[in-house]
């Protein structure tokens, strides 16, 4: 390795095509700071863990590892007591909700959720619920977040979800889902997907089917206009997928993308994963008929676009290339969301409205 750690380091490393044993004393505090800046402190300790390498960090470096492997130790432990205190709370209104993202892979004790952090705790609930269900949870302390006028509008009739809760004593955020993409893209995914297979834990909480999770984490990566810290994603699609392997076929799971039409992202995570970690499942769902019609653009595309604005964003591995690509997929994030007929006057607005605030102070539109 060179003494700079680089990008290619890095994906040589979580691709094990390369050791730790190389690395120097300034490559390990490079590393740690890149870690750390993508969340992901706690997931490298238990991959060296699964990989037998934590004989190899030195001391120093082991001290961050431990300590971030503890603080998502004590998320996890929290995200079990939440979860018993949401279901306790939203059965006085006969509502059973479905966990999701991160409480869902701790439920599901899925490869992925040792070592990661999470900032709040995601539930579904049907639409038709929503209403009882924002009652109950200020019934029981639950704070929503004050918006201005437009931004509420703007929640309650475009977004996937409500605006944000939070839990003042519990310092817990909280966001109730009623599908998992936004309205406003125009597609509606439909409700059998979301409630009519979802899974029951040992412990009797519900989670989405072992395929829609990983459709949802899909989705959540190729929708989404903030890529700053998006390589934690694709490990998530990656690992997720290590554990539905051990179960069933990976062809069940390209059925569902293509019954609910994202058979194109589907091929974007399965090809970035082969790339970044060293598998072939592309090759091997591409002798199924209904696999995605690969193209020259949309290969280029990942090549050019995606795999740069994977890239975690550290001042070691940012330059002009991978700014590019991230402000490509911001802008990208945005178009998918909302037509043109939305997204024009909504830019305006916002852009507008933060010109107000600049000028007026951050404060000028609360209520």
């Amino acid at each position: 390795m060179t003494s700079l750690f680089t990008a290619q380091n890095f994906f040589a490393l979580v691709a094990r095509k390369e050791s730790v044993e190389g690395l120097s004393l300034k490559q390990w505090e490079q590393l740690l700071r890149i870690l750390r800046g993508a969340d992901m402190l706690g997931s490298f300790y238990y991959f060296l863990q699964r990989h037998e390498q934590l004989n190899l960090v030195p001391e120093f470096a082991l001290g961050h590892l431990l300590s971030a492997k503890r603080y998502a130790d004590r998320q996890v432990q929290q995200v079990n007591a939440e979860v018993s205190i949401l279901s306790d709370c939203l059965a006085v209104i006969d509502c059973k909700p479905a966990f999701l993202k991160g409480a869902a892979y701790v439920l599901k004790n899925s490869s992925n959720h040792f070592g990661r952090v999470m900032s709040d705790i995601d539930i579904l609930v049907p639409k038709v619920d929503l209403l009882k269900v924002e009652n109950a949870l200020k019934q029981d302390g639950w704070l929503e977040k004050k918006l201005d006028d437009y931004d509420e509008q703007y929640y309650r009739k475009w977004v996937h979800e409500l605006p944000p809760f939070s839990h003042p004593e519990r310092g817990v955020t909280l966001d109730v889902h009623h599908t998992i993409i936004p309205p406003i893209t125009g597609i509606v995914i439909p409700q059998h997907y979301l409630f009519g297979n979802k899974i029951e834990t040992e412990f009797g909480h519900l989670t989405l089917s072992a395929e829609m999770i990983i459709m949802h984490c899909i989705i959540h990566l190729f929708y989404n206009e903030d890529y700053e810290k998006s390589f934690r994603d694709i490990v998530d699609i990656h690992m997720l997928l290590l554990d539905y392997e051990n179960e069933h076929q990976i062809t069940a799971i390209n059925q569902v993308a293509n019954n609910l039409n994202f058979s194109k992202e589907w091929y974007y995570a399965l090809y970035l994963c082969d790339h970044l970690f060293n598998v072939h499942r592309v090759d091997t769902l591409s002798k199924e008929k209904n696999f995605y019609s690969v193209t020259f653009l949309n290969t280029m595309f990942i090549k050019a676009i995606i795999l740069p604005a994977l890239i975690p964003s550290h001042d070691l591995f940012d330059n002009r290339r991978n700014k590019f690509a991230r402000f490509m997929m911001f802008l990208r994030g945005h178009f998918l969301k909302m037509p043109l007929k939305i997204l024009i006057p909504h830019f305006f607005v916002k852009s507008l409205r933060a010109l107000v605030m600049l000028i007026m102070g951050p404060h000028h539109y609360e209520k």
